[in-house]
């Protein structure tokens, strides 16, 4: 059986290397580019998988350049992230969220959804107008996830609205 090289997740046998060095230097890339891609989407935790792959879909679809770079933006936006380590944090019955914080959820979830619907949009549309996937807007609204500055400010823009609006106690 051959021998098998193990590059961070990438498994290539003796013969796909020798294949991939007589290809032209564009492929060469694209596989190289390929397979650091696969390495990444392996360490990104399952939420932000499938915000990606609705993302991707959304792109297929897109209609507009415009649409088109706001989907990239967001789908860079996942892909750039750091790995970090995750520690369990008990968000059972036992333990709730901090009141803080799950008033602050609340309060902004509310807020996203008076505003969008206010103006006429399912998430969908929200969703597509902000570059960021459909699932994040009804976990955002359903206080299921707290938003970053960065995705308040989307919301904001999308909604044509100041992200104090959506938090007054934003920066």
């Amino acid at each position: 059986m051959d021998r098998k090289t193990r590059s961070e997740g990438a498994l290539l046998t003796k013969e796909s290397n020798e294949a991939c060095d007589s290809r032209p230097k564009a492929a060469t890339s694209v596989l190289l580019a390929l397979s650091v891609l696969i390495d990444r989407l392996e360490l990104l935790p399952k939420a932000d998988r499938d915000d990606l792959f609705e993302l991707l879909q959304a792109w297929r679809t897109a209609s507009t350049e415009e649409e088109q770079r706001s989907i990239r933006r967001a789908v860079e936006e996942i892909l750039a992230q750091t790995a970090v380590s995750v520690t369990p944090m008990p968000l059972g019955e036992d333990k709730p969220l901090a009141r803080g914080l799950k008033n602050w959820a609340d309060h902004v979830g509310k807020k996203i959804r008076a505003l969008r619907e206010g103006a006429g949009l399912t998430q969908a549309q929200l969703a597509g107008r902000a570059g960021l996937p459909q699932s994040h807007i009804s976990r955002l609204e359903n206080a299921e996830h707290s938003a970053t500055n960065m995705t308040l400010e989307k919301i904001a823009k999308a909604l044509d609205v100041s992200v104090h609006e959506i938090d007054p106690c934003a920066d």
